[in-house]
C-alpha cells in the first residue's frame, strides 16, 4: 500500500479516535519535527479477566499530517481491548501491517512511528 491510497486519506479525514471525551488514565505527548507533527494520547484502561489492565479507550488530538492521523487512528482503534503489556510491545512493523504492508521512505518513517511512541509513552504510566 501507498501513503496516498484511499484508505488512508479517507480515515485521515475522518478519524474515529481524535479528540478527548470522558476520563482518561493516562496521557503522553510527542512531536515529529521533521514533519511538525504534534500528538496527545490518551489511554483509559479497565482491570481484564486476569486482573491485568485492559485499553478501554484510546484517543489522540492535536496536528498531525494526513499520514500521522491514519496511523494514530488506525493504531488506536486496534489497541483498545489489549492487555497494557501487550500494547505496550507494539513495533513499527505492526502499525504497517495494520495497512497491509504499508511502504513507507525514512523522511516518513517518524509520521507513522510518532503515534506509537507516544502510544507507549502513556501506557508506561500504567505499568
Amino acid at each position: 500500500m501507498r501513503i496516498d491510497d484511499e484508505a488512508i486519506l479517507s480515515r485521515a479525514e475522518r478519524p474515529a479516535r481524535k479528540g478527548f471525551a470522558g476520563g482518561f488514565d493516562a496521557a503522553a505527548r510527542g512531536d515529529n519535527p521533521f514533519c511538525g507533527d504534534q500528538l496527545e494520547v490518551r489511554v483509559a484502561v479497565l482491570p481484564g479477566a486476569d486482573g491485568a489492565p485492559v485499553i478501554e479507550r484510546a484517543a489522540f488530538d492535536g496536528y498531525a499530517c494526513t499520514l500521522c492521523a491514519a496511523c494514530a487512528d488506525a493504531l488506536l482503534e486496534h489497541a483498545e481491548g489489549m492487555r497494557v503489556r501487550d500494547a505496550a510491545e507494539l513495533s513499527l512493523d505492526d502499525v504497517l501491517a495494520l495497512w497491509g504492508g504499508l511502504e513507507v521512505g525514512r523522511t516518513r518513517r517518524g509520521c507513522v512511528e510518532l503515534p506509537l511512541v507516544v502510544l507507549k509513552r502513556a501506557l508506561v504510566l500504567l505499568q
